[in-house]
């Protein structure tokens, strides 16, 4: 059982003479009393959030076809599009890219300006000197990531 202090009504409405509230959490984990309220707690980053970021994030708020089997290789494709994006954000990305929603992501590193040059049979991404730096460590990361030296 969890005691959390109560807060009174808002605008005016019938108060009640309750301090505090207490709130039952049942399970069937063997865990300690803290770990459960802890885990409890932050339920909504471990999947409520990431539900909306799928949804919101990966535009999957609305199937696209009144086809149940349509619907089913849609979500598919864009649950792979999201699991395939928490891989290169929580394994490449740098530290302060891991807590972004897709959309700040989007916005900070894929809206990017740059040109593709072609010089001496090689292939150059041009971009802004204040962004340069960070494209060399994806790039690293992605190496690193893809040689297995993690």
């Amino acid at each position: 059982m969890v005691r959390r202090t109560y807060q009174g009504r808002l605008f005016g409405e019938e108060e009640v003479d309750l301090k505090e509230r207490y709130k039952v959490i049942a399970t069937n984990l063997d865990w300690e009393a803290e770990e459960v309220v802890k885990w409890y707690d932050a339920r909504g980053e471990y999947s409520e959030n990431r539900i909306k970021e799928l949804k919101n994030g990966f535009s999957m708020e609305r199937m696209p076809s009144s086809f149940f089997k349509a619907n089913a290789i849609f979500f598919r494709i864009g649950t792979l599009a999201y699991n395939l994006f928490r891989i290169f954000q929580l394994n490449i990305l740098p530290k302060e890219y891991r807590k972004h929603q897709v959309k700040t992501i989007r916005w900070k590193l894929y809206n990017i300006a740059g040109r593709v040059v072609y010089h001496s049979r090689q292939i150059f991404l041009k971009v802004r000197n204040y962004v340069y730096a960070i494209f060399e460590e994806i790039r690293y990361g992605i190496w690193q990531f893809c040689c297995g030296h993690l």
